[in-house]
């Protein structure tokens, strides 16, 4: 039912108890031309100060998402209700009447008919539209469909699209990345490197997010632009940056029902925490700091959902 889906799942990230902790030393942002700088300090997982700089085309950052809001349910019914209307105007009286109503984000809807044929037919036809025509408002909107791990139905921002939607505007920053890779660094090192320029930008966490509806949610260009992202966007835009250089790189996100990460098909070492996915073992990933950990580490609140099953993947193609 509408009603059922109209639910948003918010990521509210959970807390860390490592004993490093993400130190941003220096980030700037100014545009030059046609392209915006970016320049950033850090200390990483392993003590060593980092630097990093690229830059990315002015417009295609501010015009991406340039219109994107928060999920609205009384909003996404009544697009709803106008394509039901639209709908119901198509029937001929002789087959069958319709009622349409909405009550905030809720639909109420009757169809009656004098043929128990014609009834059947058009409560499965308007059934059928309104499935539809809120599939159309997420998709405009850049919402998707979600079930938890215990089949629980909602909408959250979709991460995946966003994912493959920022590849190229993120490219100049996953280039950047791989260059400052010392001779001989393997893809192990890249994503370690990656993990703790992300780690060290600003953790976002609102105060409030069961009433924000799912406004805490930046994209990968908010998280750069804005220096500041929660778990979930940082998931993202660490999973834009990885696919922009590793496109045959098996990859997932992972949804606890506090948090987001990413598992990815790196092998497997000695004390690092995987999960299975269709018979391969994925490496967890953490991008959200503040805590500094390499591959494989995850916080102990993180493990324990992990180990208990209370999770579930999204692959990213």
């Amino acid at each position: 039912m509408i009603k059922r889906l109209a639910i948003v799942f918010l990521l509210i990230c959970t807390g860390w108890h490592f004993q490093l902790h993400a130190q941003q030393l220096h980030f700037n942002q100014f545009a030059d031309g046609s392209n915006l700088q970016f320049s950033y300090q850090w200390i990483d997982q392993f003590q060593q100060a980092k630097t990093l700089q690229f830059s990315i085309d002015k417009d295609a950052a501010h015009t991406q998402y340039k219109n994107q809001t928060a999920f609205k349910p009384d909003i996404a019914q009544r697009y709803v209700y106008v394509e039901l209307m639209k709908q119901a105007q198509k029937v001929h009286p002789k087959e069958a009447r319709i009622n349409i109503h909405q009550r905030g984000d809720r639909i109420e809807m009757q169809v009656t008919s004098r043929s128990q044929e014609m009834l059947e037919k058009w409560q499965l036809l308007m059934s059928q539209k309104q499935q539809s025509a809120f599939d159309e408002y997420l998709q405009d909107h850049h919402f998707t469909r979600f079930t938890n791990h215990v089949g629980e139905e909602g909408v959250i921002p979709d991460h995946i699209r966003y994912i493959q939607e920022s590849i190229q505007i993120v490219l100049p920053a996953a280039q950047a990345i791989y260059e400052q890779l010392e001779e001989g660094s393997d893809t192990r090192g890249y994503v370690n490197l990656l993990l703790s320029w992300i780690q060290t930008i600003p953790y976002n966490q609102l105060n409030n997010r069961v009433d924000s509806n799912g406004a805490g949610f930046f994209t990968p260009i908010e998280v750069l632009t804005n220096n500041k992202g929660d778990c979930d966007s940082k998931a993202t835009l660490t999973a834009s940056l990885m696919r922009s250089l590793l496109p045959d790189l098996s990859m997932a996100m992972v949804y606890l029902p506090n948090h987001a990460l990413i598992a990815v098909n790196l092998g497997i070492r000695e004390n690092e925490h995987t999960i299975d996915i269709r018979g391969a073992e994925h490496v967890l990933i953490e991008p959200t700091g503040p805590a500094l950990v390499t591959i494989g580490q995850v916080s102990d609140e993180t493990l324990r959902h992990i180990v208990n099953g209370t999770y579930s993947v999204v692959m990213i193609p």
